[in-house]
């Protein structure tokens, strides 16, 4: 599913969803194949329930988003110094 049929499926919802396809493009991810996981109500329930996907799986990529917006817009971060 992209992201115009996930919130036409969940409307003025907060969504966890798995990016299964996805590359990157001047900075911004771009997400071609979206899985949901989960619709919420309040986004503070969605990001708990990405905390807790994400410390079992971090190699999953995972997003917290409210289907109100027409596009998504995903900043990729560059991590500077080491992770330990």
């Amino acid at each position: 599913m992209n992201w115009e049929t996930l919130r036409n499926h969940f409307p003025d919802q907060w969504v966890l969803f798995e990016a299964i396809e996805a590359h990157s493009d001047n900075g911004r991810r771009m997400v071609d194949r979206i899985s949901v996981i989960n619709n919420y109500e309040q986004g503070k329930e969605a990001l708990e329930e990405y905390k807790v996907i994400h410390k079992k799986e971090p190699h999953r990529e995972l997003y917290v988003a409210h289907t109100s917006k027409t596009e998504l817009e995903i900043i990729e971060r560059k991590w500077l110094g080491v992770r330990i």
